[in-house]
């Protein structure tokens, strides 16, 4: 539904009271999306190429394990990790790292893997108790504001609102004094009101200005109950507005799908009759599907400071292609988020599920005025203003999986591929999902030594680093790591293990 922050869009609200550590929705999947301005060859952040994900997606070292997919990561969650807004007053909600695995399969025995991420169950969990309607706020970190002051302007960060607290004291303070020693004049409320537009309206911005009551009747509030507690009760919903006004998201959650190959689905959480809506989905527009082209490096030195692109050795696509839909006759893809839409499959005999544009007017954000515009329009846009809706086109029963028909040339293609797809060798690749684990868990695999790698070498597509750090120590004390992932990968180096202790 409307965000409770004027001008941010749509946001996520609870329909039901969380208690804290209670988990927000069924978790997310995770794409990575690798070194996209060297292959894009200039800077998404100067709009060099279209990238309106810039404004959804994640730093790698926030889901775990993603940032050594290249030299440069970022997270694609098409799930509620890119839907909640951010208020630093108001965060509610924490999410985890991802898990990591194929599902089983293997590139030695399954066509299906490659095809889909490793990256899935990025849960989100209750870190206070949320009553029922509030609006769901996640932390986007300072920086994503400090970086884009042009296109927000001065958002505040949590010391402002210390700032702001302390400030209102002394408006409150000096109206106090006031009327001790003038007494009160009969248009108190209205030289009061006056005088805080005067604040308001002080011709040099700053964040903590902006973390002021916007009116006087807020500031009175919030000298009675404090500033987040005014806040929290302004980011509060009814019931019967979200019914009227929002749109339900949690119709689908994850698990194994039933197609072979397919990986992960989606499924019903509950009945869903026909006809019905099974999940409202924004759109991010790519008006360029050639921004996804992957290339070679044009030197292939060894020892090379600095690797340039080859424009004509096109390599492969991002993986977010598969999450996105196209046509060919058309360079526009539009890639949906929304909870649990990410997983939903393909089938051509019994879908159960289409997709439609939504009714204008009970959409989230659906400009139906942008369907005639042109790609070059698009190019121009860097907010999002289209939107699917995925609907029954039968009765869905609870647990059912559910699906969609991607159309006969997806099919064919998918089709030419199982044909044409040749399985690694037992000789020539190790999968990085049996590497989730190092200890504490049933499919704990120890990293072989030096010696042991004489008789049992890894694969050539296997490499060992390890994780250090340089400062003053008075004494010589080794500290394990609790969570590897959490290392910065600034101190990662090739390395070989000696001995096992």
């Amino acid at each position: 539904a409307l965000s409770t922050i004027p001008n941010a869009g749509i946001g996520v609200f609870t329909g039901v009271p969380l208690k804290e550590g209670e988990p927000v929705g069924y978790g997310d999947t995770a794409i990575p999306v690798t070194d996209m301005d060297w292959h894009n060859d200039g800077l998404a952040e100067n709009d060099d190429y279209h990238w309106l994900w810039r404004q959804y997606d994640w730093n790698s070292d926030e889901i775990g394990k993603m940032e050594f997919e290249a030299e440069t990561v970022k997270a694609c969650i098409p799930g509620l990790g890119a839907m909640p807004n951010c208020h630093f007053r108001l965060s509610n909600v924490e999410e985890s790292w991802s898990l990591y695995d194929t599902d089983g399969f293997h590139r030695k025995k399954d066509p299906g893997v490659g095809a889909f991420t490793r990256y899935y169950g990025r849960n989100s969990t209750a870190i206070r108790d949320i009553s029922e309607g509030t609006e769901i706020f996640v932390d986007y970190g300072e920086h994503w504001f400090q970086s884009r002051e042009i296109q927000f302007g001065l958002i505040p960060m949590s010391m402002n609102y210390n700032f702001a607290a302390q400030f209102l004291k002394k408006f409150s303070n000096l109206h106090a004094f006031r009327s001790r020693w003038l007494g009160t004049p009969s248009n108190l409320d209205e030289i009061r009101s006056d005088f805080w537009k005067m604040i308001g309206n002080f011709p040099y911005n700053s964040r903590s200005l902006a973390a002021l009551p916007k009116t006087i009747e807020t500031v009175d509030k919030a000298l009675e109950i404090g500033i987040q507690e005014t806040e929290l009760k302004s980011s509060i919903r009814s019931m019967d507005w979200l019914r009227e006004n929002g749109k339900c998201i949690d119709n689908l959650r994850p698990g194994i799908s039933t197609v072979a190959q397919a990986g992960r689905g989606a499924f019903a959480t509950r009945f869903i009759p026909k006809g019905k809506r099974i999940a409202p989905s924004p759109l991010i527009h790519i008006p360029s599907k050639d921004t996804l082209l992957m290339y070679g490096v044009a030197n292939e030195q060894e020892y090379a400071s600095v690797y340039y692109r080859n424009s004509s050795d096109i390599r492969g696509r991002q993986l977010l292609l598969n999450y996105c839909f196209g046509h060919n006759e058309s360079t526009l893809l539009l890639c949906p988020y929304g909870s649990g839409t990410s997983y939903i499959n393909h089938n051509q005999q019994s879908p159960n599920a289409k997709i439609v544009w939504p009714d204008e007017a009970h959409s989230l954000i659906h400009k139906k005025e942008w369907l005639n515009e042109s790609i070059d329009f698009l190019e121009g846009q860097f907010y999002a203003a289209l939107e699917f809706e995925y609907v029954a086109t039968r009765d869905i029963y609870p647990d059912e999986e559910v699906f969609i028909d991607y159309g006969l040339e997806w099919e064919d293609a998918w089709n030419q591929h199982i044909n044409a797809w040749i399985p690694q060798t037992d000789d020539d690749f190790d999968d990085a999902s049996q590497w989730s684990c190092f200890k504490d868990c049933d499919n704990a695999t120890p990293i072989r030594t030096k010696e042991e790698q004489n008789s049992e070498p890894y694969s050539p597509n296997v490499e060992i680093y390890c994780f250090c750090s340089y400062g003053y120590r008075t004494e010589s004390v080794w500290k394990e790591f609790d969570d590897w992932r959490q290392s910065d990968a600034a101190y990662k180096f090739p390395c070989e293990i000696l001995r096992r202790y």
